[in-house]
């Protein structure tokens, strides 16, 4: 790269003082070598600050000895040129939008602008967060500053979904020659202490795996992706992934949910799940499906998403029913964890159809976080989020019971109880009774709600 200019020259073609470029220099928003004591800067550096400060907005803080340029990529498809500079806290700045249909869902405005801020949170979401056991220690040995700034490493890549930041300087790189989906990657170390994050900053998937678990992906000799996820303070979560199976494969239908199953780690026991995606297909979490409808009439949350997916060209029938038995199952499990980011749609990137994902991600169920005190005083509530602060209001939303079958659940509560006999945590004195009541009041609360929920569906609501 040459550096040419003058501070007075690089002062005229940006139209500022001399004293103004110095700053810029200083903070490094232009690149600049001394030679001889005298400043020189690059002349791509002064067309790039040019060019960002004639943007809308505040001024660009954009620095050019921390900023890469990219193109954001959706599978093979080109969505946007971008620039990314890990010195700022928002570090994705969109430069041109080249396809807005396969955006991430929620970053551009209606009249495909980009939204800054809901961009870079996207991106955050991305990201492992810095909840993550361990974590701190590990940025710290690979010298980034952020969880943000992990995925770069391996070009932002997922298998949640086909995003990626392709270099502008190696246009020549395939999607298909890079997918975590059909191309090998780094797994992390089967043991060790830092077997959940060995494979961190490298070329794997786990740059990109959300949530406060212990997680890390591995690839079966048949191809297939799985999804590992452990445990930190107990042993349960794991085996309640394992109950909610069972529950699922009792009353639901295959394609309903992901499955998942127990295995051993040198850590403890994980759950394990094969991802439910294929290398053309992105999840999409609810939270950024909810508001998409504009301004439509509903009754409730549930109604008003139900009722958003069907004017999103999703069938609003197949909603209802597939959040309906969400609910219900929730309301079985306990589970005061299905917020809006575990449970949304898949996005098809070629054909941008949307359905209804499978559920997923039960983990969080099962009382699993009772104190001893509550346990010995039968404190079974729970907050139902996000169709209702509690169980009642939550199955009053379900407006489709003609897949429930009441008399699948014979058997269920010893079934639950067999496995968690496998948890530490599950079987502390008094535990496995405690849940093994509320497994029992939970399931009459869904079929009395059942009883009362036929005759009113079936006169229409």
């Amino acid at each position: 790269m040459k550096h040419e200019i003058t501070e007075k020259k690089a002062a005229a073609m940006l139209g500022v003082t001399r004293s103004r470029v110095s700053q810029l220099v200083k903070d490094k928003l232009l690149d600049a070598i001394t030679i001889n004591g005298k400043v020189r800067i690059s002349e791509e550096s002064i067309l790039l600050y040019g060019e960002e400060s004639k943007r809308p907005g505040r001024p660009s803080r954009t620095s050019y000895a921390t900023a890469s340029r990219h193109v954001l990529m959706n599978g093979a498809h080109e969505v946007a040129s971008v620039v990314y500079d890990s010195a700022l806290d928002e570090p994705l700045a969109v430069e041109e939008v080249i396809d807005a249909s396969r955006a991430p869902i929620g970053v551009l405005t209606a009249g495909g602008s980009p939204k800054r801020r809901e961009l870079n949170d996207w991106w955050l979401h991305r990201a492992i967060p810095a909840s993550r056991p361990g974590l701190e220690s590990k940025l710290a040995s690979l010298g980034v500053d952020t969880p943000s700034n992990l995925a770069i490493r391996s070009l932002g890549l997922s298998l949640s979904d086909c995003y990626w930041l392709r270099p502008q300087a190696t246009p020549e790189l395939a999607w298909d020659d890079i997918s975590f989906f059909g191309n090998p990657f780094v797994e992390s170390s089967p043991d060790g202490w830092d077997s959940w994050l060995s494979g961190v900053g490298l070329s794997s998937p786990d740059n990109t795996s959300e949530g406060e678990l212990p997680k890390k992906w591995v690839a079966a000799q048949d191809g297939t992706r799985y999804l590992l996820k452990g445990c930190r303070t107990d042993d349960q979560r794991p085996f309640n992934e394992a109950v909610a199976t069972a529950l699922f494969r009792r009353i639901l239908l295959p394609e309903d949910y992901v499955a998942y199953d127990v295995v051993p780690t040198a850590d403890g026991p994980a759950s394990r799940c094969a991802n439910f995606l294929s290398g053309t297909e992105e999840f999409v979490p609810a939270v950024y499906l909810k508001d998409r409808g504009g301004r439509i009439r509903a009754t409730s949350n549930y109604d008003r998403f139900c009722r958003t997916m069907g004017a999103l060209g999703v069938d609003e029938g197949a909603v209802r029913t597939m959040l309906s038995k969400m609910i219900l199952c929730d309301v079985v499990l306990a589970n005061s964890d299905r917020h809006w980011r575990n449970f949304g749609a898949i996005r098809d990137i070629e054909t941008l159809g949307l359905r209804m994902a499978p559920i997923f991600d039960t983990g969080n169920c099962l009382w699993f976080s009772r104190s001893e005190r509550e346990v010995q005083t039968g404190e079974w509530a729970f907050r139902a989020v996000p169709f209702g602060p509690d169980p009642a209001a939550a199955l009053a939303c379900i407006d489709d019971l003609s897949w429930f079958d009441p008399s699948a659940m014979d058997g269920f509560v010893d079934e639950a109880c067999d496995i968690l006999s496998q948890s530490r945590h599950a079987t502390a004195p008094g535990r496995l009774d405690f849940i093994r009541e509320g497994l029992t009041r939970n399931i009459a609360l869904v079929q009395d709600a059942a009883k009362l929920l036929t005759p009113r569906i079936a006169r229409g609501r």
